[in-house]
């Protein structure tokens, strides 16, 4: 164990290329990323971060739109469309106060239903996102393609439209992907926030169960999904009914099918585990960590830049790894998120100032 945590890294904390990525600098922890329907661009979830990488400290998070084509980056406006007949979420859900976004998903083609309902609506997609308030939440906002355009705007805008509290105070939820009109969705519990760090460090370290899957929908409220429990459970994603979780101290992604559990291990003890996971099609791109207590590391808050290796797979629906990536010694490191369009695939941290793109 002293040995896996004196690993010699390098110090990656300047925002500059050493060849192998090309860099987008001056982000908050990039954490998670979804595609935006009908558009080259992306959400980007600015992470707030773990308040055990900041010294404490809780930072505010925000949503940004990153143009997958330019690499530019412009952060969303965030308007709230309250008592609304739309039925997103539970009903007397409120408007956050503070924003601490962390798993983030996008339902495309969502079909809604209220009175008086603008046309412009047909165009939303819904967005998920993670919000760890005192009680953790899931915020929803509908989100426009670029060609609707709303004469009153100037920035990109996501027009929040609800949300529904976690079931606990101590949940603390990582990643959501919504299943169906009225905001359905799977989440992953990620552990219980009353633990304490060596607590969830011992716990992670024997490989102990931490966490499980919660399903909601408005009209049951909370479940747990049968023989969901792991260690760390962390990015969630589906391709059409089959749902898939990664545990990342198990090392595994885990795919849910008809009440059936198949998992496959990406890691080895102590090698890392995987983080998120997307879906583009019928394949699933996952980011993770090639280290397990290699990432005390990053613990010291002026670490800017987590320098750990990391790895990005990509795997088609029935789990069969496509190709791997490994990377260590970049300007770039505990990679969270892999995005990949056209030649490039775009990975984002959770410990992080930086995207990194590399060619495929």
């Amino acid at each position: 164990m002293i040995t896996g945590c004196s690993g010699d890294y390098k110090d990656i904390n300047e925002c500059k290329s050493l060849g192998t990525l090309e860099l987008i600098c001056n982000l908050q922890n990039p954490e998670d990323f979804a595609k935006i329907p009908e558009e080259d661009s992306i959400v980007v979830s600015q992470f707030a971060g773990l308040p055990e990488l900041n010294e404490g400290r809780v930072l505010i998070g925000k949503l940004s739109k990153l143009d997958l084509k330019t690499n530019e980056i412009e952060d969303f406006d965030i308007e709230f469309l309250e008592k609304n007949s739309l039925g997103i979420g539970d009903e007397n859900c409120e408007p956050y106060k503070e924003f601490y976004p962390h798993g983030i998903d996008i339902y495309e083609g969502i079909k809604l239903t209220g009175e008086n309902l603008s046309p412009f609506l047909e165009e939303a997609s819904l967005l998920a996102v993670v919000n760890h308030q005192k009680v953790s939440s899931i915020e929803f906002f509908l989100i426009f393609p670029d060609y609707v355009t709303f004469s009153d705007k100037t920035n990109p805008t996501l027009i929040w439209v609800g949300c529904t509290k976690a079931p606990k105070e101590t949940t603390y939820f990582n990643d959501v992907v919504v299943y169906d009109n009225e905001g359905s969705f799977f989440a992953t519990h990620q552990y219980d926030k009353d633990l304490g760090f060596y607590h969830l460090f011992f716990l992670n370290i024997f490989r102990f169960d931490t966490g499980h899957v919660y399903e909601w929908s408005s009209k049951d409220g909370y479940s747990i999904v049968p023989n969901s429990a792991g260690t760390w459970p962390n990015g969630i994603e589906m391709i059409n009914d089959d749902l898939y979780v990664n545990y990342r101290t198990n090392g595994m992604i885990s795919k849910f099918s008809n009440g059936i559990r198949n998992d496959v291990v990406l890691r080895t003890f102590l090698n890392g585990g995987p983080d998120n996971v997307i879906a583009v099609g019928d394949e699933l791109w996952i980011g993770g960590q090639n280290t397990d207590l290699g990432q005390l590391a990053c613990i010291e808050e002026a670490v800017l830049q987590c320098p750990t290796p990391f790895f990005v797979i990509y795997a088609d629906k029935d789990l069969n790894i496509i190709e791997e990536y490994n990377f260590e010694d970049v300007a770039f490191g505990g990679a969270s998120v892999a995005y990949p369009f056209e030649d490039r695939v775009f990975i984002g941290a959770y410990k992080s100032d930086r995207i990194g793109i590399f060619k495929r």
